[in-house]
């Protein structure tokens, strides 16, 4: 073994996630290396410079040999101390840091033992730093640093994602008593380092009241399970996802079961709509009833699965016949060959909507000699919006007539009115409903169903009620209105006042999901507040995509003024209601300072931005051949623009990097109260101080360690380990180095203001800190968002104050796991008299998150 000393890299730290031990580096700079709990009793003897295989001796027959569940081979100790150096945790020692006194189990009692069946668990912003003598971990509790000796080290981890505190008392192999024992764990928890776990299942959603654990839907009707196999040609119905019911596919469904009557049920059984992972799907339904017509409903999330089914199902028996519609079917004639030239298991492709097109292909389908399903090519070239294979051979593709909008909606049964759900099995959260369909604007990014520009077309209102009553009845925790523009037509204040009356009689739907009018108007507001009244989960959003002129002209959306969003800036400001809005990062058009522009923008009058990648969808006016050639439109292989003829691929990569620091510092608010302090008083806009982060990061990032977890990796882990008082020490040294602003006591005050609003489950709430200055009413006052003064009375000729922050809906300990339909709420900010309104004040019913997860991406 080699002799160099080795000791621990002074930058190394040890992170706990979903139950596994990691040493790397806060800023990211190296892979993490998995630890056990032998590997901490290893670590300890290099806490100061050591001899590697005077080391191993020391661990295989001194006293922390006790301490090991089982005694190792010395080969492969040597072995994994070779390993923590390769990955950087071990490097050659550098004698000379001081050591430090460490507190050890006998040091410690609590004010009283915790029960042994209290459950205990490591919180989220877990993180020891080895350092000379032991284990540095920061107490958000108590806001002080300090030092653990190994056996309270080995102690504490031993509770990891959730431990009863009688097993871990009884079993950790460390020093003192189980009396001495339990009152350590009793002083960790109440410093934070142990925060309350949990047993059982996962924690519910948001405005989920307890015993709603259970899958939203109620229903028990007959499925394919029940269904015995028949002459009639099978027609499978293919969903790409548990939680929600399948609207298109269930509006097919119905046209299906009542054209004339029920007339094509004397040749076609029409298989439950049901989800099934495909493999089950396979085995389960097609296993039993054979081969068949299949429909798939192609959106961008969808396709991918979808495809692969049909492709599986060909090849299995060509006999299939498979059908494929949906905004994701390319309806252009060049992209459409070229769809159906790649994937060879698309028999027929459906343009438009699909309801009476559907009809009117089966019409002409039946049960061929081979028992498979056959058609008259000549009379399917009849039926309009359709691209399907001729079966002649040599003839190729056939491309029929451009269908014809639907008028009259209400021609086609409701899907949950006719029970077609009724024998829907999965784990439901959410049920789709169209009070309308039709777009009257033609931006170019966009596809509408194929029915942008266009008339909007309205469901009888009685209709729209009988569903929202069933999504009620039923239990349906989220109703997704799949309008283009609800908050346009009168009626729809209508509706969202039966969507609240229907919620106060069942409970549910408890969020909303809906997409709003572009024109907004005072309606939408008024619309938000019955939602924010009723306590349903939702908000209002501005679908602006840009304020940039250049970029409105080549994205045709001049006829959608920005005026109109400024003016429900204000209605929604007055009404104390939340307000959010849409960017698109890399429309064609847009530059960098452009994009830089509208995030400011949105700052300054604090409404808070979703920012989503362009993609070409495949019937939008933007993949017209002749308008991706005048703007040079390069995409990837998602269809995701990566140039064009105003930004480069390196330009595209800083607006979305700049937009992801924006996330982490404004949406969750890492710096907001920071940030606004540098702009009002200072003149640094926020945005330039997102650049900063960006090059300080690159430049530094093991000085700004902290700083670069934020950066990199907030978004998705949540959390912020070892605390968040280093993340506002290494902001402090980066707004001095960059812009020589001091650190006196006004800057302090938005500092620790900005670290009390970030939720941290090591604290007890509500909390209150003095201040120097009273930064609430400073905040108040310069906060508006039409009509800021001119001159900023700054925040050092404030009198003393004080800041409290509150967890009604505990957001310091949510489960990131949920997968929230409406992404356009962070649901993340503690509660004060300087927070963003929030939509719903109903949505602290959570369990305590074993452990940070991710979010849902927005779709």
């Amino acid at each position: 073994m080699n002799a160099q000393r080795l000791q621990t890299h002074p930058d190394a730290v040890i992170f706990h996630r979903d139950g596994v031990f990691l040493a790397g580096r806060l800023c990211g700079s190296v892979p993490s290396v998995g630890l056990a709990v032998p590997d901490l009793v290893l670590l300890s003897l290099f806490l100061e410079p050591a001899e590697p295989a005077g080391a191993v001796r020391e661990l295989l027959s001194g006293p922390r040999r006790r301490l090991l569940p089982g005694l190792p081979p010395a080969r492969a100790v040597a072995g994994r101390v070779g390993q923590l150096a390769q990955g950087q945790v071990l490097v050659p020692g550098q004698a000379g840091a001081k050591r430090r006194k460490a507190v050890g189990i006998g040091d410690v009692k609590a004010v009283r033992a915790p029960a042994g069946d209290d459950i205990l668990r490591l919180p989220a912003n877990f993180l020891l730093r080895p350092v000379p003598g032991g284990f540095e971990i920061f107490s958000a509790a108590s806001g002080e640093s300090r030092v653990l000796g190994l056996e309270l080290v080995l102690l504490l981890t031993a509770f990891g994602s959730g431990r009863r505190v009688a097993e871990v008392v009884a079993s950790t192999q460390s020093g003192g008593d189980e009396g001495a024992r339990a009152h350590a764990v009793g002083w960790l928890a109440e410093q934070g380092m142990l925060v309350a776990g949990r047993a059982g299942p996962a924690a519910r959603a948001p405005g989920a009241a307890p015993g709603d654990d259970r899958p939203g839907t109620m229903l028990s009707g007959p499925g394919w399970e029940e269904m015995a196999p028949d002459e009639r040609v099978p027609v499978y119905f293919v969903p790409h996802m548990e939680n929600h019911y399948p609207l298109a596919l269930g509006m097919i469904y119905s046209a299906l079961k009542a054209h004339e009557g029920g007339r094509l049920l004397d040749r076609f059984q029409l298989v439950p709509i049901t989800y099934l992972p495909p493999r089950e799907f396979i085995e389960g339904p097609y296993r039993k009833f054979g081969p068949g017509v299949w429909l798939f409903s192609n959106y961008m999330w969808s396709v991918t699965q979808n495809l692969k089914v049909s492709e599986a199902v060909k090849k299995h028996d060509s006999r299939n016949l498979t059908v494929h519609g949906g905004p994701s079917t390319p309806s252009y004639a060049g992209a459409c060959e070229d769809f159906m030239a790649r994937y060879r298991s698309v028999d027929v492709a459906v343009h438009g909507e699909g309801e009476i097109t559907a009809v009117q292909l089966f019409e002409n389908l039946r049960r061929d000699d081979a028992g498979g399903v056959a058609f008259d090519p000549e009379a399917m070239a009849a039926v309009a919006g359709l691209t399907f294979r001729d079966p002649r051979k040599d003839i190729g593709l056939v491309r029929s007539l451009p269908r014809v909008r639907m008028r009259d909606l209400d021609a086609i049964p409701s899907p949950y009115g006719a029970g077609v759900f009724d024998g829907y099995r999965g784990k439901v959260d959410a049920a789709i409903v169209e009070t309308n369909r039709g777009c009257p604007f033609a931006c170019t990014f966009c596809d509408w169903g194929s029915a942008t520009a266009g008339k909007v077309a309205k469901f009888d209102m009685d209709r729209v009620k009988s569903e929202i009553e069933w999504v009620g009845r039923n239990r349906v925790r989220v109703l997704w209105i799949a309008d283009a523009n609800f908050g346009m037509l009168k009626r729809d204040l209508e509706i969202a006042e039966r969507i609240v009356e229907v919620k106060e009689r069942y409970g549910f739907p408890q969020e909303v999901v809906v997409n709003y009018t572009k024109n907004a108007t005072r309606k939408l507001a008024d619309i938000i507040r019955v939602f924010s009244a009723g306590r349903i989960v939702s908000q209002g959003i501005i679908s602006i995509q840009t304020t940039d002129e250049q970029t409105l002209g080549v994205i045709d959306r001049q006829n959608i003024k920005t005026e109109k969003y400024d003016e429900l800036i204000q209605v929604f400001d007055a009404a104390g209601l939340p307000l959010s809005t849409d960017l698109m990062i890399g429309l064609p058009g847009i530059t960098p300072e452009a994009f830089d522009r509208d995030l400011q923008r949105y700052i300054d009058v604090d409404v808070q931005v979703k920012a989503y990648p362009t993609q070409l969808l495949p019937n939008s006016p933007m993949a017209d051949p002749e308008y991706i050639r005048k703007y040079r439109i390069e995409v990837d292989e998602n269809d995701f623009l990566v140039s064009c003829h105003s930004y480069s691929r390196d330009e595209l990569r800083r607006m979305k990097a700049v937009y992801e620091v924006y996330v982490a510092t404004e949406g969750y608010g890492a710096l907001r109260y920071v940030m606004r302090y540098l702009q009002w008083e200072h003149g640094i806009p926020a945005v330039r101080v997102m650049h900063d982060l960006l090059d300080a990061v690159k430049a530094e990032p093991g000085r700004f360690a902290a700083i670069a977890w934020v950066v990199k990796f907030f978004n998705t882990e949540k959390c912020m380990p070892g605390g968040w008082r280093r993340f506002y020490e290494e902001v402090a040294a980066l707004v001095g180095g960059r812009y020589g602003i001091r650190r006196d006591s006004a800057f302090d005050v938005a500092l620790k203001v900005n670290e009390a609003a970030m939720p941290d489950e090591s604290r007890a709430y509500p909390l209150t800190i003095p201040l120097d200055h009273d930064f609430v009413a400073w905040f108040t006052e310069h906060n508006v968002r039409v009509g800021r003064p001119e001159r900023v009375r700054p925040l050092s000729t404030y009198p003393p104050g004080e800041f409290t922050v509150d967890d009604p809906d505990g957001m310091a300990s949510i489960n990131f796991d949920y997968q929230q339909y409406d992404s356009h709420q962070y649901f993340w900010e503690l509660r004060s008299p300087v927070a963003r309104a929030q939509s719903a004040a109903d949505v602290k019913n959570r369990s305590p998150s074993a452990g940070p997860g991710r979010p849902r991406a927005a779709s």
